[in-house]
């Protein structure tokens, strides 16, 4: 329990050299943190949620009670979803990971991999398809609201659109396909657009690193899709 109690403390603090000794002393037989004893606040830092949202995410998002990876690992749902938060809250490597979650690194990159699978196969479609995702009229009008409020010249604009470069290794074969010109690396290009919560509501992509983001746009076929779906009775458009 001491143990425990020390690493949790090294986390909070981000006191780096006190966790590495911890972890070089236990190295191979701590058991883990247990999730419901984190207090809110350790949820908080560790995972970015409160300790009861965490749940309430989990049969959100229908992840089951087990999960189960290619090899038959094993792990709790609601661990397998903190594993994926605290992956995402912070840049942690996997080694990092051990010491908290009790699991070796090749266990937590199974665990972590199927329940990331598992949010894609079930839930992609809400990044992609306005007729199927979260954003109603009403959100789209509060949206509209709040960034009209901070100066916006549009009383219709309910999210802003930008296209993002991700460098890539130098591929051995069709280099030229994914070369940007502009960050002068190749990568690979994503559009997506981001409402006034800070929340990334549509995402399309990757595309190759040298298309324009004029080209993307038009192939995304995003403008499309929201005069179909975001034109209310009356005629008026939401625009982005």
């Amino acid at each position: 329990m001491a143990e425990k109690l020390k690493v949790l403390a090294a986390l909070e603090d981000s006191d780096e050299l006190l966790l590495l000794s911890l972890c070089k002393e236990e190295k191979g037989i701590f058991p883990g943190i247990e999730v419901e004893k984190l207090t809110n606040e350790q949820c908080r830092s560790f995972f970015r949620f409160d300790k009861d949202d965490i749940e309430i995410l989990r049969r959100a998002m229908r992840i089951p009670e087990k999960v189960v990876c290619s090899n038959r690992t094993t792990a709790r749902g609601i661990d397998g979803l903190c594993m994926v938060l605290r992956r995402l809250a912070y840049p942690s490597r996997l080694e990092d990971l051990e010491y908290i979650f009790g699991r070796s690194k090749t266990e937590l990159s199974l665990i972590i991999n199927e329940v990331l699978d598992y949010l894609h196969d079930n839930h992609c479609h809400l990044l992609s398809d306005f007729n199927r995702n979260w954003l109603s009229q009403e959100s789209l009008e509060r949206f509209a609201g709040a960034v009209f409020d901070r100066n916006g010249p549009l009383d219709s604009c309910w999210g802003l659109i930008d296209g993002t470069v991700r460098p890539i290794c130098r591929p051995q074969e069709n280099q030229r396909l994914v070369f940007n010109g502009h960050k002068r690396s190749h990568a690979l290009k994503f559009q997506s657009i981001v409402t006034p919560n800070g929340i990334i509501s549509n995402l399309f992509g990757p595309i190759e690193g040298r298309r324009h983001d004029e080209g993307m746009l038009r192939e995304s076929d995003i403008l499309t899709q929201m005069r179909v779906h975001m034109t209310t009775p009356e005629g008026r458009i939401f625009c982005i």
